[in-house]
């Protein structure tokens, strides 16, 4: 699916998880959730040198020079964290960027190992959000399970699950494409007003300006 489909679907699911979070969270817990969200939304796709996530991450690059500037970056941060004594965290992105910087579209990156790796990594950096990156991470997965390429959740296994055979074959940029980041929007903007309502009511229940 296309990045942007990718990116309301993770959007909707990170709306949704700030909607269940209760009333202990702040407003800068809740946007930072929703962030959090749409990264891992997005993340699966750093293998794809036009993809969201690399306009994002290399705007000015031509795409051919993104793949070695990735690789360049997991690099320097694997050096960095010996040189400099960084924070591990600061080496496991450094080798999931390197690692992952050269490998074939819907491979490593798409599968069950990788969401796994980069949740614990964010655990390790900031663990309010480890569920926000895991659970936009696997909406990506499951939204392109929808397509007729499908996904190697269990890579290394090279076997690719798909929904064909319940007759779900959605296109890339196609209509289905389209309608189902629609609905992702709606959801998410619908989850967002009731974040909002709920937020305000918070403070006005706090400052005695109402009743519980």
């Amino acid at each position: 699916m296309e990045g942007k489909t990718h990116a309301a679907i993770g959007m909707a699911t990170g709306v949704g998880l700030a909607c269940g979070m209760g009333e202990s969270a702040d407003v800068a817990v809740l946007g930072l959730t929703v962030v959090s969200a749409v990264i891992g939304s997005l993340l699966p796709d750093i293998d794809e040198d036009g993809s969201m996530i690399n306009n994002f991450l290399f705007p000015s690059l031509k795409r051919t020079y993104r793949s070695f500037a990735l690789a360049a970056l997991g690099a320097v941060m694997v050096l960095f964290y010996f040189l400099k004594g960084l924070p591990a965290w600061v080496l496991w992105l450094g080798l999931y960027a390197a690692a992952v910087a050269y490998v074939p579209h819907r491979t490593v990156t798409h599968s069950l190992l990788a969401c796994a790796y980069v949740g614990w990594v964010v655990y390790t950096i900031a663990p309010t959000y480890t569920w926000a990156v895991v659970l936009g991470y696997l909406s990506h997965l499951i939204a392109d399970t929808m397509t007729s390429a499908g996904v190697p959740y269990l890579w290394p296994y090279k076997k690719r699950f798909n929904l064909k055979g319940f007759g779900v074959k959605v296109k890339t940029g196609g209509a289905g494409d389209r309608l189902i980041g629609t609905v992702a929007i709606i959801v998410a903007a619908l989850g967002f007003v009731y974040l909002v309502g709920q937020v305000l009511y918070d403070e006005a229940l706090t400052a005695g300006w109402i009743s519980p």
